[in-house]
């Protein structure tokens, strides 16, 4: 399977700092959480089951997945994809359940695993997934597959169990090149993040295929899994650190099995736990001498001014109190003291630096944290409990992201919710996006429950919108002078346009419109956020040829339903029964 890349990182919440994307991968599945099994039992550092990986025990104990994926189109949402065929690697974690990347199997219609040794091929299931995590355990439905294979060994959790930079790691797993199992050498190279979470760089090759394959240290341990690798570099490969694998275990049984969830479900209203954020959305560091005398902090060492929150986020109490404010200096997290560049040092290795999220992404959201601040000269203590991170435009297909997504078609304009999936099937990569406001609203924290930020995605050209059939990709504004709040919205509003014989959609455009939505204003659930006319495009449509057209439309395209699953919509003339 295609490895993911890091082409579309946003802005690291440090100014100027690029980090990676805080989407996991764009492949979706809807794992079967009916099945409540008791945690995996897997083994600790302590036991160990060779010496080295060359250790044929250890090889037999990873996997070559098969998977069978077929997902809704971003592009035509009333559609499904073709089905995508692709390979993964897993291992054997507990004596009948294998664990792999979450985005290896995520959407799997059918899932098949083949032992290192064997040529029989046996059927697999999720059984947990975490999509932010990007990490899955499967469980198989024979239990002979098991016979003679030992499970292996994880190092233990904790930032004084991670590898050291130099150490030589092993990568094994099934990549692209071969169909046998496949070992690579290398060291690693440094300890980083990737979408706010912990990750290791090693130099050991990682290629389509090795996904979800063991990394071993030298003594035989599981140190991380293989997950991702930087496209057009040379040998820059991410695995996921063994303590990640704990914390996702351990959220498992401290939720109530919430985390055993990629996406929400009548059974599961809050969906899977997500990952711990202070709710700090930016930080300016304070390099500048003459900066830290202004706010009085030329005599403290480190410390980084807080710029942006998060509306919904952990600093803010159950009474709606910000506990953390723009403009305060951020001195340290749970007493480890905040570099002047918003880094930390790593618990135990003075030599090696992260930055300050890290430490909060590494626990689960609810977990007290204890933060110093400079407000207005004095020296504050608060008391944080992370929430999770919830964005304007959902980032993860089947997570936060509607799986299929929602769609709303009048007058063959085909309106859809902006998500990164959305963003990437329409862009190579984010930094091919020239228009500010959608980059802006791409990055920006949920601010308002129910929010969401609607998109003309394409219009299915017809009679009835001549002169429009090239729009694509606009932010819609307001819909005859209300401004819009989300997809439902819209789709109320303009089935209670009876009385009006013109629909006036107004959308977005510039960098004016960019303004207005960075403004007070934000979140415009209000209809006093104005745009500038030379920086808007209107588009007007009749309504009785809306309706008179909109089913010829449907029908040429193969659409069965105005509207998607989830929306509420119908349109009809005046007087006339709705269908």
């Amino acid at each position: 399977m295609e490895s993911p890349t890091w082409e579309d990182d946003p802005s690291d919440m440090v100014t100027g700092s690029p980090i990676a994307s805080t989407g996991v991968h764009a492949d979706d599945i809807t794992p079967d959480v009916s099945r409540r099994s008791p945690k995996p039992k897997i083994k600790s550092s302590s036991a160990a089951v060779g010496k080295g990986v060359k250790n044929s025990v250890q090889l037999s104990s990873v996997v070559k997945l098969f998977v069978k994926k077929v997902h809704a189109s971003q592009t035509g949402p009333w559609k499904m994809s073709s089905v995508l065929s692709s390979t993964g690697s897993g291992f054997i974690i507990s004596p009948n359940r294998i664990l792999t990347n979450a985005h290896v199997v995520h959407r799997g219609q059918s899932i098949l695993c083949r032992p290192q040794s064997g040529s029989k091929k046996y059927e697999c299931e999720i059984e947990m997934i975490s999509l932010p995590l990007d990490l899955a355990v499967l469980r198989v439905s024979d239990a002979s597959f098991f016979d003679g294979k030992v499970p292996l060994s994880l190092v233990q959790t904790g930032y004084g169990h991670l590898p050291h930079l130099d150490d030589n790691v092993t990568a094994v797993g099934f990549p692209t090149g071969g169909d046998q199992i496949s070992v690579t050498r290398g060291v690693v190279s440094r300890i980083t993040h990737s979408s706010s979470l912990l990750r290791i760089q090693i130099d050991a090759a990682i290629n389509s295929g090795n996904s979800g394959g063991p990394v071993f240290n030298s003594a035989g341990k599981v140190v991380g899994v293989a997950t991702s690798v930087l496209k057009g570099a040379s040998n820059i490969g991410y695995i996921i650190p063994a303590m990640l694998v704990h914390l996702f275990f351990e959220g498992v049984e401290a939720t109530g099995r919430r985390c055993n969830a990629a996406m929400r479900t009548p059974e599961n209203e809050l969906g899977f736990c997500g990952v711990a954020s202070l709710g700090i959305e930016k930080v300016q560091s304070l390099e500048n001498p003459t900066l830290r005398e202004h706010l009085g902090i030329s005599g403290r060492e480190g410390g980084v001014r807080i710029v942006d929150l998060d509306p919904l986020g952990g600093c803010r109490d159950e009474n709606g109190v910000y506990l953390v404010r723009s403009g305060d200096t951020l001195l340290s997290v749970n007493g480890v003291p905040v570099g002047e560049d918003g880094t930390v040092e790593v618990p135990g290795r003075p030599e090696e630096r992260i930055l300050f999220t890290i430490l909060i992404s590494s626990q689960l959201p609810g977990s007290p944290v204890e933060v110093t601040l400079i407000r207005e000269g004095k020296v504050v203590k608060r008391t944080i409990k992370p929430k999770t991170r919830r964005s304007l435009c959902p980032q993860t297909y089947g997570y936060d992201a509607a799986d299929p997504p929602a769609y709303l078609i009048c007058g063959g304009l085909v309106f859809m919710v902006l998500t990164r999936p959305w963003v990437k099937a329409h862009f190579k990569n984010t930094k091919e996006i020239n228009d500010p406001l959608l980059s802006h609203f791409l990055h920006a924290p949920l601010s308002e429950e129910g929010r969401q930020i609607v998109v003309l995605s394409t219009v299915l050209a017809s009679s009835v919108n001549i002169g429009y059939h090239s729009l694509w990709g606009m932010v819609l504004h307001t819909f005859n002078g209300t401004s819009i709040f989300n997809l439902q919205q819209l789709a109320t509003l303009i089935e209670g346009a009876s009385d009006e014989p013109l629909l006036q959609f107004r959308f977005m455009n510039g960098l004016r419109g960019l303004s207005a939505a960075k403004g007070k204003e934000e979140g415009f659930g209000e209809t006093s956020m104005s745009v500038s006319r030379e920086d808007e495009v209107l588009v007007v449509l009749d309504r009785s040829k809306c309706i008179e057209m909109d089913p010829v439309i449907r029908k040429s395209h193969l659409i069965a339903s105005p509207c998607s699953q989830e929306i509420n919509f119908s349109m009809s003339m005046k007087g006339d029964s709705k269908a």
